[in-house]
C-alpha cells in the first residue's frame, strides 16, 4: 500500500458502514452460506471444536458457528463492528490488531478468513505467523477471496467491484492460493466456488455495468432502494444467476474458497 494512503480511513466510507440488517434477505443469505462452509469443514474434520474467525466483521460467521456448536473467537480491528458482534450476536471478539504470537491460547481446530486475505500487506508472511502460532496440529484453514480470473472480472474489466483498489492489496486465483500456500507448508483439501452473496451479486454488478449502470450496487442496496433499481435488478438477476452458475462449472466463478491443511 502506498505510504500516503491512510489505511484506517479507507474503511470509514459508506460501503463499509455498519448496518443492522439482521431481518433482511441479505442476512439469511449470509447465514446460509456460512452454514455450508462450516458443514463442509465438519465433514473434513469431524472432531473440530474451536474456531478463530480472523477479520470477523459484524460477527455473522461466528454466530452461525456458535449455533453449530463451535467454540468461536473473532479478531476484528474496527471497534464499531466488534461492538455490533458482541451486542447483537453475543459472540466473543477481540478488538485488536494482530501483532504476532498466540491469540488467546492458540491451538484452534479451524481458522477462517472470509474476504480478509486480499486486505493484508505481505499476506503470506502474515499467514505463516498466524497459522504457525495458532492452528492446531491437524487443524483446518478456510480462506475465501474474490477470483481475479473470473468471468465477471473479465466482463467488467477495470470496473469490477472486487478489484476495490486500494482496499484490496492483492488479487488471487485458485491456483495462486494453492501455489503460495504450498510454499509455507499447506495443501488444499477441498474448495468452494458458488456464493450468492458475493458471487451472484458481483455478476449482477458486472452485467448492470455492461448495460451502462455506473453506481455501486452494494451502496445503492444499503440506501433507500428506488423502484427503478428494483425493476432493473428483477430483470437482470436471472441472467446473473445463470452466468454465475455456468462460470462455476468452468472454475471461473466470482469467488473461490479453499480448505487447507498442513502438508503431511
Amino acid at each position: 500500500m502506498p505510504d500516503d494512503v491512510d489505511a484506517e480511513a479507507l474503511y470509514t466510507d459508506e460501503v463499509y458502514a455498519v448496518v443492522d440488517n439482521r431481518n433482511s434477505p441479505f442476512e439469511r443469505i449470509i447465514f446460509s452460506e456460512a452454514s455450508k462452509i462450516l458443514k463442509k469443514a465438519r465433514r473434513i474434520r469431524p472432531e473440530g471444536k474451536t474456531l478463530l474467525d480472523f477479520g470477523s466483521g459484524k460477527g455473522q460467521f461466528l454466530a452461525v458457528a456458535k449455533n453449530a456448536d463451535w467454540e468461536g473467537l473473532g479478531i476484528e480491528t474496527a471497534t464499531e463492528r466488534c461492538n455490533f458482534a458482541s451486542e447483537k450476536y453475543q459472540v466473543k471478539v477481540l478488538n485488536t490488531w494482530y501483532q504476532g504470537g498466540k491469540i488467546a491460547d492458540g491451538n484452534f481446530d479451524m481458522i477462517t478468513l472470509n474476504h480478509v486475505l486480499e486486505h493484508l500487506p505481505q499476506p503470506l508472511v502474515f499467514m505463516a505467523e498466524l497459522l504457525g502460532e495458532n492452528l492446531a496440529k491437524d487443524g483446518l484453514v478456510y480462506i475465501e477471496v474474490p477470483r481475479a480470473d473470473s468471468w465477471q472480472a473479465g466482463l467488467s474489466g477495470k470496473k469490477w467491484m472486487h478489484w476495490d483498489i486500494p482496499k484490496h492489496l492483492t488479487h488471487w486465483t485458485e491456483s495462486d492460493l494453492e501455489k503460495e500456500f504450498s510454499k509455507i507448508g499447506y495443501q488444499k483439501v477441498a474448495s468452494r466456488r458458488i456464493s450468492v452473496h458475493l458471487g451472484v451479486l458481483g455478476m449482477l454488478q458486472a452485467l448492470l455495468s455492461s448495460l451502462g449502470y455506473r453506481k455501486n450496487l452494494i451502496l445503492q442496496l444499503k440506501r433507500r432502494k428506488s423502484p427503478s433499481l428494483l425493476f432493473l435488478i428483477a430483470v437482470v438477476l436471472p441472467f446473473a444467476w445463470v452466468f454465475e452458475l455456468l462460470s462455476a462449472l468452468f472454475d471461473k466463478s466470482g469467488i473461490v474458497g479453499i480448505y487447507l491443511k498442513r502438508n503431511g
